[in-house]
């Protein structure tokens, strides 16, 4: 079950906190248990280290005593080292069936664009990633969307992966309202051979939308031409989905330092939360 086992990842900043707004989802989808990570970071010398690792640990009891009020049995980590290192380390060890972590960048639209941190954990772990996205309300950071499975895009081209994706998806517990099923024609083509791709996929994901509606899931196909990044996350922000699901795929010798071109843009770049569930596992 994807949700069973969670690993949160904070460092205390005002976004990271907003990552427990979303437990009672969790809960509601199937959550047991948390393993909460604050990872002390090595490079600020041996004499503040300590001091810092007792104060994590203060803050995370706090943590826990929130958690464990909704039932959920909760473990914590303050390691020191590097803190993607540590997460994606602590994450196998503890075998968790998904890793929550927000983005916080430090550019100027630092809202959207991924931190250097959870960047690094997406593309080194084996776990699904589901990466928090924030907006700015009257300067007071705040989560895009609570209910993160409710509205669920669904990029699909037919690979391997997404069809696991799509098979991920389709057996989460009740919570999700609508799939909206994703194909993008690339803009390589003639005209010609662009309509009747389109015609091609409108079929080929309605039989997919089918799946859905046999597994009480509402479903919509639509199928558009260009960059796929860019469509993603063009549809994502008009159709205002609550979480983009997709695959994440390794290339060759080098696949734990490398995402799929598309999921690691869309990652970077989305405003809306983006579920990254890796298919080279």
């Amino acid at each position: 079950m994807l949700m069973k086992k969670v690993l949160i990842a904070t460092d205390f900043s005002p976004a990271a906190q907003k990552l427990f707004n979303c437990i009672e989802e969790l809960k509601n989808m199937g959550l047991e248990e948390a393993v909460i990570v604050h990872v002390v970071d090595i490079r600020i010398g041996e004499g503040s280290t300590s001091a810092l690792q007792s104060n994590g640990e203060e803050r995370l009891n706090e943590i826990v005593t929130k958690l464990e009020g909704y039932g959920i049995h909760t473990k914590t980590y303050t390691p020191i080292g590097f803190a993607a290192t540590e997460i994606v380390q602590i994450a196998k060890a503890e075998e968790v069936s998904l890793i929550l972590i927000g983005s916080r960048g430090k550019s100027a639209i630092k809202e959207i664009f991924l931190g250097s941190t959870t960047f690094d954990v997406i593309r080194l772990t084996d776990v699904p990633v589901l990466v928090e996205k924030y907006k700015k309300e009257k300067e007071e950071i705040e989560n895009v969307c609570i209910n993160k499975f409710q509205k669920i895009l669904l990029p699909i081209d037919f690979s391997d992966c997404s069809s696991l994706i799509t098979q991920k998806i389709m057996t989460l517990p009740p919570g999700v309202e609508e799939v909206i099923l994703l194909s993008v024609v690339d803009h390589g083509e003639s005209n010609d051979e662009l309509e009747r791709k389109k015609i091609q996929y409108k079929e080929r994901l309605q039989k997919i939308a089918d799946e859905f509606t046999i597994n009480g899931i509402n479903s919509r196909i639509e199928v558009v031409d260009g960059i796929p990044s860019k469509v993603i996350t063009e549809v994502a922000d008009r159709e205002l989905v609550t979480a983009i699901a997709m695959g994440t795929r390794g290339r060759g010798l080098i696949k734990a330092l490398l995402l799929g071109s598309t999921s690691d843009a869309v990652a970077r770049i989305s405003s809306r939360p983006v579920l990254l569930i890796p298919c080279n596992k």
